[in-house]
């Protein structure tokens, strides 16, 4: 069958290397920076919970792109007679449409629009419920793509509302994913925060799931049920400079997101603090299987390229990104066995001020 899922912009090559750990049979067929055209046998209920999809479709039919009332009017006709996919989840009483192209909705012709509803209602059974709930059949044109593809949303699984300023599930997820989990993990988030990243992680087996965060005590009532009562979880109010609950070369994979430098004053430059986190980084990461993926903003790229190749931790690949717009930098790496790290002696340097994610809402999902 072919599905269409839209994930975080920029994170296409994670997509692709993420796939096949979630669908049988990958084939893919068209992407672009945030979405992704392609065949595969799985179930509709394995692909509407992939992760780091913001939306998942199963793709019912398509025609050539060209005047948008006349599309609109083909896919009705098309349409005529075609098996509609029963959707996973409790039975819908009505139906929407959607027409979503280039990146925003449009408007359609009233004339074309009421065949396609009307060739919709007649394969489903499902009455006409404009602006209520149910179902939700999207036309979707993408801008590279020649074709309008007619799909069938399909639910999410239901989540837990996201504290204010905390990543997004998708994006969280996708992260987590790039760092490659493993059974056997022990995981850590220096700067945890609302605990996004431990939520994504506690979603695939592992050893240990630390948290850690110098303003614990501000985010614990924000932490999921889910943080807070796993046995997996290890909760530290720890500086991320110095950890020192944590013993040399303990830690398998760290996934986290430093302070942007941005909305928040550091108590030195920036410049400083990404070395200093990067040593501290290398310290706890085992020299051996240790690997790593981190999230800054764009401005900072350099400084993180330069101090976590200097900490030991060599860059195997970095991604460009939009977090809710703002440009960021994703590197992935590992621990090297043969290096040294180099730099300044850590210090506590965040004790007492309170993290940047209580104060920001450039991340809300």
């Amino acid at each position: 069958m072919r599905y269409f899922i839209q994930y975080p912009a920029g994170t296409s090559a994670l997509v692709t290397d993420a796939m096949t750990h979630f669908v049988e049979e990958f084939r893919a067929e068209y992407q672009d920076d945030s979405a992704l055209l392609f065949h595969s046998t799985s179930s509709l209920e394995r692909v509407a919970s992939i992760p780091f999809a913001k939306n998942a479709f199963a793709v019912i039919g398509e025609t050539r792109r060209g005047d948008l009332g006349t599309n609109v009017a083909r896919l009705a006709d098309s349409l005529r007679g075609v098996r509609f996919p029963a959707l996973p989840g409790p039975r819908a009483r009505g139906f929407r449409l959607m027409v979503h192209v280039d990146g925003e909705l449009t408007s359609v012709a009233a004339g074309p629009k009421r065949e396609l509803e009307h060739t919709v209602s007649s394969g489903t059974g499902l009455r006409l419920e404009a602006g209520g709930r149910g179902e939700e059949y999207w036309v979707i044109g993408r801008l590279d793509l020649d074709h309008l593809l007619f799909c069938a949303r399909l639910p999410k699984p239901p989540r837990p509302a996201k504290a204010r300023g905390a990543l997004s599930y998708e994006l969280s997820s996708m992260l987590v994913l790039a760092s490659e989990p493993h059974p056997d993990d022990t995981f850590l988030d220096p700067f945890a925060g609302s605990g996004s990243f431990v939520d994504a992680r506690l979603g695939r087996p592992a050893r240990e799931i630390i948290y850690s965060d110098v303003d614990l005590a501000a985010h614990r009532e924000q932490l999921s049920p889910e943080v807070r009562h796993d046995p997996r979880v290890r909760l530290l109010a720890e500086d991320a400079m110095t950890l020192p609950s944590l013993a040399d070369g303990s830690v398998d994979v760290v996934v986290t997101d430093p302070p942007w430098g941005e909305h928040e004053e550091l108590p030195v430059p920036y410049e400083e603090f990404a070395r200093t986190a990067c040593v501290s980084l290398a310290r706890v990461l085992h020299p051996e299987r240790g690997r790593y993926v981190l999230l800054c903003n764009r401005r900072g790229t350099a400084a993180f390229a330069e101090a976590l190749e200097a900490a030991g931790l060599p860059v195997r690949a970095s991604h460009d990104i939009l977090v809710n717009g703002h440009p960021a930098t994703v590197f992935t790496g590992t621990r090297s066995p043969r290096a040294t790290p180099a730099g300044p002696t850590p210090r506590p340097l965040l004790l007492g001020l309170p993290t940047y994610r209580r104060a920001l809402d450039r991340f809300t999902s």
